[in-house]
């Protein structure tokens, strides 16, 4: 898995210097492909690479290192660099959020840069491999308790109407978005995402469905909420701090954003960890124990 990460830097890397030197295409959301600087996705493919490179994986500590202490410490130290690297790779491609739902729903008016979602998707991809590769460096998975995974369903719920108090108090005919059936169903999977996923991720009820009916829109959804709305929390402070205004383009006041945008962050930490939770729930005894890896804290 590590030359798989390590083929996958050289080659998005030279993707990206391409674009730093000056040739990227125009792109039809804001800014750039990715959240950060070119040359910044350049450096960041560069620190992955190096990263793969240097550190052994679980045989060679397993065969080299002669205590177990040491063992598992390096195995920790691992882990959360690369999972380090990959929340990063996936916060800087958090657009694919607004890719996915103008793909799904084209008639809310978001615009769909095709070229820029496979850029995008080439940073998950990364992710995605960085997740796999940290995975390969952890010790077995010991399931929390369940309270945390309530606890996470009932942020999710309280992010949800937390948001939802935050339209109201602006008004419901301010959304810029269209006003045909895909306004109508994306409100309703707003709907189900913030009320029902939460409550079947922790219910017994939620354990007669498969798992990957529930554990997909879960995982992807909490994670994806996370890293957009996480990256434009950060946005906001960076723009009080420089003394300008909070999406000003818009026409809504900032009260609206400082009360909506951390309301989607908690919605999104409750879901992953409702998620989690249920994961560790449905699991079988058959199941792979790697598979239910969790960091070491």
């Amino acid at each position: 898995m590590r030359r798989a990460v390590v083929a996958w830097a050289m080659a998005y890397g030279g993707l990206r210097i391409w674009f730093a030197t000056g040739h990227a295409p125009t792109w039809k959301l804001p800014g750039n492909d990715l959240l950060i600087p070119p040359w910044l996705a350049v450096a960041g493919c560069a620190i992955t690479a190096l990263a793969a490179i240097t550190i052994r994986d679980e045989r060679d500590l397993r065969h080299k290192q002669g205590l177990r202490g040491q063992r598992l410490g390096g195995r920790v130290w691992a882990a959360r660099l690369f999972w380090v690297l990959a929340a990063g790779w996936v916060a800087a491609a958090a657009f694919i959020l607004l890719d996915v739902v103008a793909a799904v729903l084209p008639g809310l008016g978001i615009p769909f840069d095709p070229l820029g979602m496979l850029c995008r998707v080439g940073a998950i991809l990364g992710a995605v491999l960085l997740g796999l590769t940290a995975k390969a460096h952890q010790s077995e998975a010991k399931p929390w308790p369940h309270w945390i995974a309530t606890l996470g369903a009932c942020l999710a719920v309280a992010g949800c109407l937390t948001r939802l108090a935050a339209q109201a108090a602006v008004g419901f005919g301010t959304t810029p978005y269209g006003g045909d059936l895909s306004l109508i169903l994306f409100e309703g999977g707003f709907m189900l995402v913030g009320t029902l996923l939460p409550f079947l991720l922790v219910h017994p009820v939620g354990r007669r469905f498969p798992r990957w009916m529930l554990l997909v829109p879960g995982f992807t959804l909490g994670a994806a909420m996370t890293a957009y709305f996480g990256v434009g929390l950060i946005q906001m402070v960076v723009a009080v701090a420089q003394g300008k205004p909070v999406y000003g383009d818009v026409g809504l006041p900032d009260a609206f954003f400082w009360v909506a945008v951390p309301a989607y962050v908690v919605w999104g930490v409750g879901l992953t960890l409702a998620s989690r939770g249920y994961q560790f729930a449905t699991r079988k005894d058959t199941d792979s124990e790697r598979d239910l890896h969790i960091m070491n804290s």
